[in-house]
This record gives C-alpha cells, structure tokens and sequence, in this order.
C-alpha cells in the first residue's frame, strides 16, 4: 500500500535546503504513488478523449488533434494537485500564473499551451525543492509527447484540377498517400472549383519531399498543385 502523499516529510516540502529536496527520492513510496497518479490520470483522460462518438465526428485537424490537449493537459491537474497538497499557499500562485499565461502570452495552439503549463509546473517545483514532483513530471511529459507526437496530422489540398479529373486525382492522391504508410481520416471534393482535400496521417520520419516525390509519380492528367497545412 502506498504511502499517502499528505506524509511526505515536512523538511522536503518547506526547507530551503535543496539537499532535503534531492533526498525525497529515498522515499519509493511516493515515488511509486505519485507515478500512479500520473498514470491513472492520463488513462482516464484518454478514454474520454477518444470516446468513439465524438472521434467519428471529427472532420478538422484540430478536431482530430484535440484529444492530445485533453491528455496533457489531466496530466498537468495531477501534477498541480499534488503540489496543491504539499504546499496548500501555493494554490494562489498556480491560478495567477495561469491567468497570466492566459491573457498576457501568446503561445500558440492549445497543445502548445499545455507545454508551456508543465513546463512552468516543473520549473514551480523544482523552486519548492519538490525535485521528485519535477522530474516525475517531465518523464512523464517526455513520453507523452513522444507518444502522442509519433504521427502528425496533415491536411493536402489539390488544386488546379479539370472538372472531370477530380474524382480520378482523388484516387490517385489517396493511393499514393496509402503507399507511402499513411492513413486516410478524411477526404472532400469540389468538382466546381477543382480541388481535393485529404486529411491523414502520416508515419514517423516521413517529410513533405518524400511526399511530393510520391505526388511525382502520379499521371500529369490526373496531377494538381498541392498545397498543405497541418498542426
């Protein structure tokens, strides 16, 4: 049975001795409570977060992506709540640097702003000397990314195609995005304006070159402009 984190010694939690700090690492028991913590939050968030009904609906890539944030962001609440419990004053502190991150900086995409939170809440622990809290965290964080970032999302859209080329160009671009170990999440088509869009998502390791290079090799009658965006 775990020890529970309300015990961890009251010299790790206040002293301004960084030796007492680095010590805590002693403590198995905390180590082990806390990685399960960890563990439990990322787990539950993530059975919402891909609860089929809501992934069948997705149609963007920030709808695709969205899930990710959910993740990083249960996993940044443990690590803020076991803070919290070692040292309840810094409660105030947790909430006004959150304010300031959300109205004074701009960081970007939401999954971006879930770095920089843990990033801030590692670096608050390491300054409470909570240096099993710090680097528990940032593992944990570490592999997340890894994990969650081991295929990246992209959207293609073709362009300049003929009226009757569009659906012909859609099999083809699909085809070669499928030969190349990518998975296919969405596709449109707009005769009129002659383009297809392709949302997938593509293997670690591979770039745009190897991509474009794929593009190459498709018929010129059946071959557009294509242009990309992704996350």
């Amino acid at each position: 049975m775990f020890a529970p984190l309300d015990d961890i010694p009251a010299a790790v939690a206040g002293s301004s001795d960084p030796a007492i700090g680095w010590a805590a690492f002693r403590d198995i028991d905390f180590i082990a409570e806390m990685a399960l913590v960890l563990a439990v939050s990322v787990l539950l968030a993530a059975l919402i977060a891909y609860h089929p009904t809501t992934r069948g609906k997705a149609s963007t890539i920030e709808e695709i992506e969205q899930p990710k944030t959910f993740i990083m962001y249960s996993m940044i609440g443990a690590v803020i709540a076991i803070i919290v419990k070692v040292q309840p004053n810094m409660a105030l502190v947790v909430f006004g640097i959150g304010g300031l991150m959300r109205f004074r900086t701009n960081v970007g995409l939401a999954k971006d702003t879930g770095r920089v939170i843990l990033v801030t809440v590692v670096g608050l622990s390491c300054g409470l000397g909570l240096y099993v809290v710090a680097v528990l965290s940032t593992v944990f964080g570490w592999v997340m990314i890894y994990v969650l970032e081991s295929r990246s999302v992209e959207r293609v859209v073709v362009q300049g195609l003929e009226k009757s080329s569009v659906q012909p160009a859609a099999l083809a671009y699909t085809r070669a995005l499928t030969e190349l170990g990518c998975t296919i999440i969405g596709e449109q088509k707009n005769v009129k304006k002659g383009t297809v869009a392709i949302i997938y998502r593509a293997p670690r390791g591979l770039g745009r070159p190897t991509v474009e290079a794929g593009f190459g090799e498709i018929p010129e009658g059946e071959r557009g402009t294509a242009d990309w965006d992704s996350t």
